[in-house]
């Protein structure tokens, strides 16, 4: 009998940095249309379940970051709504997984941007619960994937390394996806963003993520008539 109390496991990253793939790979089911794209093939996030040693799991696809077919807000918003409906449900993540392709070695501002929104989302309290997954590493010789891997380590994910997210190296293989899901353990932490948007009450915009897009704030008519006629009351 599986137990009770499921795994839940995010996976976000860049758009075409394996994210479906790593969760087919654990699931056991085939690859999305357009899976070896750039374009996203994952347009909302969906949920997957899967059972392995009496253990239920349940893995979260997200849409990606720097994504042709979504702006990078519109991207954050749909992660951000699944993330406070389910702490409003009082389900907590057991872990984050950030996927990263090896091959991708240019980074564009919008780039830099998604992981830094990555990051806020997080916080530095959740940041153990966190895996930064170098993916696509079967595609390249070793000694270069040694290099990159060590280049992002002294470099964007320095700092979050620091606070206690942990890299790992995906291999293509259901072992490893395995092994990385695995090493999280049970440990339950809730994330910043969703502290923010339901225990503290914030509006998205006003959220520390939320702020680093520069979000436009939500104006009620009253609050607009406020701000044409100073209205004090």
């Amino acid at each position: 009998m599986a137990s009770t109390t499921p795994v839940y496991d995010s996976v976000m990253g860049k758009t075409g940095s394996g994210m479906s793939n790593f969760i087919n790979k654990l699931t056991g089911m085939p690859p999305e249309d357009g899976a070896e794209q750039l374009s996203s093939c994952t347009k909302g996030v969906n949920a997957y379940k899967s059972y392995r040693d009496r253990q239920r799991f349940i893995f979260v696809d997200t849409p990606g970051f720097n994504n042709q077919m979504m702006s990078q807000s519109e991207v954050f918003e749909a992660i951000a709504r699944w993330l406070e409906k389910t702490h409003r449900r009082s389900i907590e993540p057991t872990g984050v997984i950030y996927t990263q392709s090896i091959t991708d070695k240019s980074r564009s501002a919008t780039d830099a941007q998604g992981f830094q929104l990555f990051r806020r989302l997080c916080g530095e309290k959740a940041a153990d619960r966190i895996r930064l997954v170098t993916t696509m590493c079967d595609e390249v010789e070793a000694s270069e994937a040694h290099n990159v891997e060590e280049t992002l380590q002294r470099t964007e994910w320095q700092s979050l390394i620091e606070e206690g997210a942990r890299p790992e190296i995906f291999d293509n293989t259901s072992e490893t996806a395995w092994k990385i899901v695995r090493d999280l353990g049970n440990t339950k932490k809730t994330l910043l963003l969703q502290e923010e948007l339901v225990d503290m009450g914030r509006v998205l915009e006003d959220t520390t993520a939320g702020k680093l897009l520069g979000l436009k704030k939500t104006v009620t008519i009253r609050g607009q008539l406020k701000q044409w006629f100073d209205w004090s009351s």
